[in-house]
């Protein structure tokens, strides 16, 4: 088994990992504060990470790259905040489907804020993944009691692949300086930190069964953040974005098993348009052969 492929599944498994995070947010969502079920996630996953590290005996993070983590750990917040907002109140599958939108949005902003052209198939991908979002946004999946559509959980659930992939490039740059696991840790740590002021104001005091789903978050977040991270260091773009996309069979399976969540077919309909308009996304950045 080669390198990559070997590297391949760990990311599968990382994403599934994830997945199951997400699920255990989502079971929380409905008596805690998001910013607190941010905070535990970060906390308790600073916690097994740091156990992971007395044993590894990595070095601490080099002071030259402490604004690069500061950096990433605002975007971590950005985008665990509103994804788990998001997962509070809209069906796991969807929240799902609608964070697939990150390439798409990379070259509109491109377009849009700094002038970079785009060719024929990045306009489609863009045209694709548009009309993917408004199909999953105004269609009738899991809406069929008539409910009104939870606007701003939709809003957060798409803003939030934006900061996602932000931090997906930041995290690349960053494994070349220094070993997976004191990015992980120093981050973590950051968040927890600027989180605690936040999370204090807006606390209600967990049961004995939600301690113990708050220090699953931590562990399933830090065991699937660093197979993924370990992962992405040494994946192509493509490989990374089709291991990214099995989050959403997991999220489908957790969503039915434990929150009886169907998936109806305008979902499927929209997540076939924002896959298809990611891919052909990845298909435009390929660099055309010398």
């Amino acid at each position: 088994m080669s390198i990559e492929t070997r590297m391949f599944a760990l990311a599968i498994g990382g994403i599934a990992l994830l997945t199951v995070m997400d699920a255990i947010a989502k079971a929380l969502a409905s008596d805690y504060g998001t910013f607190q079920i941010v905070f535990a996630r970060f906390a308790f996953s600073a916690l097994w990470i740091g156990a992971a590290a007395l044993v590894v005996r990595h070095g601490w993070p080099r002071r030259d790259r402490l604004s690069a983590h500061g950096l990433r750990a605002l975007l971590m917040i950005a985008t665990t905040s509103a994804f788990f907002y998001a997962l509070g109140h809209l069906p796991l599958a969807e929240v799902f489907v609608l964070t697939y939108t990150a390439p798409i949005f990379v070259a509109l902003f491109g377009a849009l804020l700094i002038g970079e052209k785009v060719d024929r198939i990045t306009v489609a991908a863009i045209a694709c993944g548009f009309a993917g979002v408004v199909w999953v946004a105004l269609g009738d999946a899991h809406a069929g009691d008539g409910a009104p559509r939870p606007w701003f959980a939709l809003a957060c659930a798409i803003a939030s692949p934006v900061t996602y992939a932000l931090g997906n490039v930041l995290l690349r740059a960053q494994t070349a300086h220094e070993p997976v696991l004191t990015i992980v840790l120093t981050q973590s740590l950051i968040v927890s930190a600027l989180l605690l002021p936040v999370a204090v104001y807006d606390f209600a005091v967990p049961t004995l069964q939600d301690s113990l789903l708050f220090a699953a978050l931590g562990l399933f977040g830090a065991g699937g953040y660093l197979a993924f991270a370990s992962a992405i260091a040494k994946l192509p773009a493509a490989r990374v974005a089709v291991a990214d996309y099995s989050g959403l069979i997991w999220a489908a399976l957790l969503g039915y098993v434990l929150f009886a969540e169907v998936p109806k077919p305008s979902l499927w309909a929209g997540a076939v348009l924002i896959l298809g308009g990611s891919l052909l996304m990845l298909r435009a950045k390929k660099p055309k052969p010398a």
